[in-house]
C-alpha cells in the first residue's frame, strides 16, 4: 500500500474502496476486520490500510484506542475488504503474497501485488527505513527526539566507532 501510496499520489479522500486478497493462512491471524482497540487494530489489514491512506504510516502511535476510533478511520475501515485471492493462494504459503486494489472515486483502478513483507529477508529495509521505525520507537516511548536521533547517528557509523561508552550511556535510562 505505501508504495501505490507514494507511486501514484493516492490520497484517502479519493478511494472508493481497497480490495485485499491474499493466501488463506492470513486470515488465521488477522482475525479483526472491523477493530475498536490497539490491540484489535494489531490483528487488522482493514486498519492497517486504513492507517497508510489516512496518515501514511501505521506505527506504534496508530494503534492506539483513540486512533482506531476516529470517524474517518472507522468510516475508512469500512470501505477495505479482506479476503482469500486465488493468485495469492496459488504463489504459496512460503510467500506472504498480498494483491491490493484501489477502486478511486474518479473511476480509476490502481492495482498492486507483493510476495514478501517489507522488512523481510526478501525486501530487507535500509537504513534510513530502521531510522525511522527506530525515531517513531523512541517517540512513542517519549524520548527527548536528540537523543533519539543521537543513538542513529551513532549507530549509523558504528564500524568506525572506536570506543561504544557514548552509545551505551545514550541507551541507559
Amino acid at each position: 500500500m505505501s508504495r501505490l501510496i507514494r507511486e501514484y499520489g493516492i490520497k484517502a479522500a479519493q478511494v472508493e474502496s481497497v480490495t485485499v486478497g491474499t493466501n488463506r493462512n492470513m486470515p488465521n491471524a488477522l482475525i479483526h476486520h472491523r477493530p475498536k482497540t490497539g490491540l484489535e487494530a494489531k490483528f487488522s489489514v482493514e486498519f492497517c490500510m486504513s492507517s497508510l491512506l489516512l496518515y501514511g504510516k501505521a506505527g506504534l502511535m496508530e494503534f492506539s484506542d483513540s486512533v482506531v476510533n476516529r470517524p474517518e478511520v472507522q468510516e475508512m475501515i469500512a470501505r477495505v475488504h479482506f479476503g482469500i485471492d486465488p493468485v495469492a493462494e496459488a504463489a504459496g504459503y512460503n510467500r506472504m503474497t498480498t494483491i491490493l486494489e484501489l477502486r478511486l472515486r474518479d473511476g480509476r483502478t490502481v492495482k498492486g501485488r507483493t510476495d514478501f513483507a517489507d522488512g523481510s529477508p526478501a525486501m530487507p529495509m535500509t537504513y534510513e527505513e530502521v531510522a525511522v521505525k527506530f525515531l517513531d520507537c523512541a517517540a512513542f516511548a517519549k524520548w527527548p527526539d536528540a537523543k533519539a536521533r543521537a543513538v542513529v547517528e551513532l549507530v549509523r557509523k558504528l564500524e568506525t566507532v572506536t570506543n561504544v561508552k557514548t552509545l551505551t550511556s545514550l541507551l541507559g535510562a
